[in-house]
């Protein structure tokens, strides 16, 4: 029944504060002319939602509870119950990859093994969009990362603490480059505290920056 509940709270405040992120995702990917998509901790599937109606996409958690109700929000989407750190999927089937607030509250343990899954189960041209915590540098970012952190420290000791270490050792963009991803794009949200990036596992030259 709690858990029931918290997703409850979840879709209803959590969501509507990355609607418009989440459709800069689902965009770039249909401008892409979609493809096979994966969308690891998809949580209650609103990102599938968004892309169903253009391409094929499979969602993925470990929270069985949560996909349930991930099915009811996208009922023609295909959602498996799995660990991201063991894709059950065969190697370079995926055109597109979403992982959306899904990297800072993992050990780094953890998040090396998801891009080393990802990796994996990518075609050779695949693209990589991950949504996470930029380090916050200016004032403005920096008021907006004392209000998300106050949010983050209720989703316990655990979360919290690896989100702490995630931000302070440069966010999603040093994270991504410190394991040998090619940035093409990078977007900015939440008073420039959460970064959208696109990223290649192959070895591109080109790299833009733009403000959301």
């Amino acid at each position: 029944m709690l858990k029931k509940l918290l997703i409850l709270l979840y879709s209803a405040l959590l969501e509507p504060l990355l609607a418009k992120q989440k459709q800069y995702i689902a965009q770039q990917i249909i401008d892409e002319g979609g493809g096979l998509s994966l969308d690891v901790c998809c949580g209650i599937g609103r990102q599938c939602q968004m892309l169903a109606p253009f391409c094929t996409v499979i969602g993925l958690d470990l929270d069985f509870t949560m996909l349930k109700y991930a099915h009811t929000n996208a009922p023609t989407v295909p959602f498996v119950c799995a660990d991201a750190a063991h894709l059950p999927f065969k190697s370079r089937v995926f055109k597109h990859a979403v992982v959306s607030l899904a990297l800072h509250d993992k050990n780094p343990s953890m998040r090396s093994r998801m891009l080393n899954e990802l990796s994996a189960v990518g075609d050779q041209q695949a693209s990589l969009v991950i949504m996470d915590f930029a380090r916050p540098l200016s004032c403005k970012s920096k008021v907006g990362h004392t209000l998300i952190w106050l949010i983050e420290r209720l989703a316990g000791n655990d979360h919290f603490t690896n989100g702490r270490e995630f931000v302070k050792n440069g966010g999603l963009t040093t994270f991504l480059s410190s394991h040998s991803l090619t940035i093409e794009t990078i977007k900015y949200s939440a008073w420039d505290n959460i970064s959208i990036i696109r990223a290649l596992f192959s070895h591109a030259k080109v790299t833009s920056q733009h403000f959301l």
